[in-house]
């Protein structure tokens, strides 16, 4: 899977780059969609993702916009990422190769 950046993820914080990283981790780890909106909110205990960011899953496409500050109602102007339904389901989708020791 290719994820485009459509914008810089700001450094407001360093809880807030921790935030935009499990959520890419979230996006790369879901099967579909339906799951991805699980993990999502399962992972957001106290707002923790989304006092940083807010997302949407409209016209069947999920777009993410980082805010200006924590628990800010107002957010950067450009969307982060962009992300089709079907990216999520395609054929030649690849499962990350996570290998530990």
């Amino acid at each position: 899977m290719q994820i485009e950046f459509m914008g810089p993820v700001y450094p407001t914080s360093q809880e807030a780059i921790i935030a935009f990283t499990e959520i890419l981790n979230l996006i790369i780890i879901s099967d579909n969609i339906m799951e991805l909106n699980s993990k999502l909110l399962q992972n957001d205990g106290f707002g923790r993702l989304s006092a940083y960011f807010i997302w949407s899953f409209a016209n069947f496409t999920f777009s993410l916009w980082q805010r200006l500050d924590y628990g800010s109602e107002i957010y950067f102007e450009h969307k982060l990422i962009e992300l089709k339904f079907v990216t999520l389901v395609c054929k030649d989708r690849r499962k990350a190769n996570i290998t530990t020791h």
